[in-house]
């Protein structure tokens, strides 16, 4: 029989992260896995109060409130926490300052990995790291490429009234975004729907193209990729405070509550529901919570 396929899997520790791999996970089954999360934040998110609102949703409310309380109830949600992830599938979750130090260069190499896939990680691999696995390091970019390079992708597609956001699996290499591109899936727009549901669920399809593409390993099978046209490549960075108005007056939100609540409600255990979500101020107290 042959040998599991090892694979890395590195994304960020954030409620967005934390959903990614309680849908990859179980996918992946009959694979060794490893789990490498980041902490980075960005000084953008700081200096502009529409990123610090994100980061606090993303970030704070979930890492310092909620998945602790999970954690000490002992889990028993649909969806697990990190801690609760490490049980559920009887894996390592590590998290790293930054992939090409020599710490995490160890750390790979003794993994041994077949791959690497990379989701929201925010760090840039060095060709040291991506050049470990057999197979190579892959990343998932959540936007269609060349067109939609760089951060805040979504939110850019949404902004340019896009029919949909691309999510690109391509392999890395020595560029940002450059690397020759696997497939393409594209999810919806839906302008009911906020920026934060959109980057919640952005991802997916890209990830169906990587497990189609661990199918074809496992079956002994190639995988071809394309190089990217440039031409038609944008470059987009993090908005700033007019950007995001121009959004808003568009008709777009940043988060709606009850859709907030229902990314939340999954991790809780049966009797405990998310009640009114309240986004203040980042230095008030974030939300409060009702039984069902």
């Amino acid at each position: 029989m042959a040998e599991p396929l090892r694979i890395i899997i590195c994304t960020k520790r954030d409620l967005i992260g934390c959903l990614i791999l309680n849908q990859l996970l179980p996918r992946l089954a009959g694979c060794d896995l490893r789990v490498l999360l980041s902490n980075k934040t960005r000084p953008a998110e700081g200096a502009v109060a529409e990123l610090a609102e994100m980061k606090f949703l993303e970030r704070d409310l979930p890492l310092d409130t909620i998945f602790p309380m999970v954690d000490a109830l002992g889990g028993g949600g649909r969806l697990a926490t990190f801690q609760g992830l490490a049980r559920r599938f009887d894996l390592t979750v590590d998290v790293v300052t930054g992939i090409n130090t020599p710490e995490s260069e160890e750390l790979v190499r003794a993994f041994r990995p077949d791959a690497i896939i990379s989701i929201r990680f925010s760090h840039i691999f060095k060709r040291r790291i991506f050049d470990i696995p057999r197979f190579g390091t892959f990343n998932v970019h959540p936007g269609a490429l060349p067109r939609y390079a760089g951060l805040f992708a979504p939110f850019h597609c949404m902004l340019d009234g896009a029919p949909s956001i691309g999510a690109t699996l391509h392999r890395v290499d020595d560029g940002i975004d450059t690397g020759p591109v696997v497939g393409i899936g594209h999810l919806p727009i839906d302008p009911a729907r906020s920026l934060l549901w959109h980057v919640a669920n952005a991802y997916w399809p890209g990830l169906e193209h990587f497990l189609r593409m661990v199918d074809a390993w496992q079956s002994g099978g190639a995988v071809e990729a394309m190089a990217q046209d440039f031409s038609h490549r944008l470059y987009r960075s993090m908005p700033d405070a007019a950007t995001f108005a121009d959004f808003r007056a568009r008709g777009f939100k940043l988060y709606d509550p009850a859709q907030y609540a229902e990314l939340l409600a999954g991790f809780l255990p049966p009797g405990f529901g998310v009640g009114t979500v309240t986004i203040p101020k980042v230095t008030e107290a974030p939300c409060s919570y009702a039984r069902a």
